[in-house]
């Protein structure tokens, strides 16, 4: 059950005509209630909620229905599993609900009146449970869930771990793990020493995952090259390496070619064995890829063939502003996390110059330096460019991207002045934030990509 009709009735005829009424429940159950008195408090409460062990269900109920940009979005942030929002007349009756409710990975909507509202069946055959440290924010969380959704997954269950219980987290995760009988994957969206996650399993014999591997299994799913597959392999192999686990499994994707167990080998050894040749291959095959991006490299600059690189976090407008500026569709252009691993090299015209256009990967916060290396061979590769730093401007912690970007660039040897940020998607802001060093531009305006155009040609060519 979400709720009691009854009871939230008899709640909201004893409130104030024009206050808003907020309930968190959990299980059915009210945990906690809110008068609010303005729509602006009442939007400072939403902005301010954050994930909790204490609800799952949100409701609120006024003479007006709030205005939520993005309801999964902000469900997914405070791992929400119900969003109801009731409307009642001037004689404080409630008239009709809208419920947004979780089903697998989708938000699904329904509009009822309210005394003819029936509970909605959903689907309960999800059976990962998810974890995050209490740190965690609501921009992070929203971002794990999209990673874990992406991926493949879709979560029942949830927990907030709090910096008490970190102390001995193996027995507070095992045991809450042993209460969900019908759980058979835990992703942990906080870090964990790998013997951790090792020890972890054995106790709970349910598949421990961290944020990286979901990363990795993504990488896996979009690498449609040769280079997006090494560095799927690449990463893959650093994470068996890390957790010296007892079987090869995690390695079926890339056996072959090796020789089977010697005589008194054992598992372990054998294991061991077929890792270091993995990766002897993996490497070798690695350097090939960056010993041709750079026989391009220097290609263009003998020929002084200029190049342009896009970057940005994943969803920032990247492949489209490509396709903009080729005039032609030529990615696919996505909302899913690492849409393409393997970076689009296109030849265009800017402004009367040719220029070779970089379409990279979208890269997200927290990952590890096992993955990040794997991208060594496409930072090299427009290191030397122009490169143009996409900004999503109206995405929820922009700043934070932004910065990560900027120092993800700056560690792997992009000259900061090669950089011009651009702020996508300013058709859908409300408010223009101020910046020093930038242009805001929408890719479906003409003018825009003009001006972007204009800007290309004015750093790169001197007439």
């Amino acid at each position: 059950m979400i709720f009691d009709r009854d009871i939230i009735l008899e709640e909201i005829i004893n409130t104030p005509l024009s206050a808003f009424k907020v309930f968190l429940m959990k299980d059915g159950h009210i945990v906690s209630r809110k008068i609010l008195h303005s729509q602006w408090k009442l939007y400072s409460f939403l902005e301010e909620l954050t994930p909790s062990n204490t609800y799952d269900t949100l409701i609120i109920a006024g003479t007006e229905n709030p205005k939520i940009s993005d309801v999964k979005l902000f469900m997914d942030g405070r791992l929400l599993k119900h969003l109801g929002l009731i409307r009642q007349n001037i004689e404080k009756i409630p008239e009709e609900i809208t419920l947004h409710f979780k089903n697998k990975n989708k938000v699904v909507s329904s509009t009822a009146p309210f005394f003819l509202f029936s509970q909605p069946v959903i689907d309960i055959q999800d059976n990962t449970a998810v974890l995050f440290s209490s740190s965690s924010d609501s921009i992070f969380v929203a971002e794990c869930v999209k990673l874990l959704e992406d991926a493949g997954y879709s979560y029942s269950d949830s927990r907030i771990i709090s910096q008490p219980e970190k102390r001995n987290v193996i027995a507070t995760v095992a045991d809450w793990l042993k209460e969900k009988e019908h759980i058979t994957n835990c992703v942990l969206f906080f870090d964990m020493p790998p013997s951790n996650i090792v020890k972890l399993q054995e106790l709970t014999g349910i598949g421990i995952m961290t944020r990286n591997d979901l990363i990795i299994s993504i990488f896996d799913q979009r690498a449609d090259g040769s280079s997006g597959k090494l560095k799927y392999a690449n990463a893959l192999i650093q994470k068996e390496k890390s957790l010296k686990r007892k079987r090869a499994a995690g390695l079926s994707r890339l056996t072959g070619g090796i020789g089977l167990k010697g005589p008194g080998e054992t598992k372990g050894e054998e294991r061991k064995r077929i890792l270091k040749n993995k990766e002897k291959d993996v490497r070798r095959s690695l350097k090939k890829e960056s010993q041709r991006l750079a026989g391009q490299k220097k290609f263009r600059e003998k020929n002084d063939l200029r190049s342009v690189a896009i970057v940005g976090y994943t969803n920032a407008g990247k492949s489209t502003l490509f396709n903009a500026l080729l005039g032609e569709k030529a990615v696919e252009e996505s909302d899913r996390s690492f849409s393409s691993i393997d970076p689009k090299v296109r030849k265009t015209e800017i402004n009367g110059h040719k220029v070779l256009l970089i379409d990279t990967v979208g890269f997200v916060t927290d990952m590890s330096k096992d993955i990040t290396d794997a991208f060594n061979s496409t930072f090299s590769l427009i290191s030397s460019s122009l490169i143009l730093h996409i900004v999503d401007s109206v995405s929820k912690g922009w700043i934070r991207k932004k910065e990560y970007i900027e120092k993800l660039l700056t560690e792997n040897n992009c000259d900061p002045r090669n950089v011009m940020t651009l702020y996508s998607k300013s058709d859908l802001m409300k408010i223009r934030h101020p910046v020093k060093n930038g242009l805001y531009y929408s890719a479906g305006n003409s003018s825009d990509i003009k001006n972007i155009r204009h800007l290309i040609a004015s750093k790169l060519f001197e007439d």
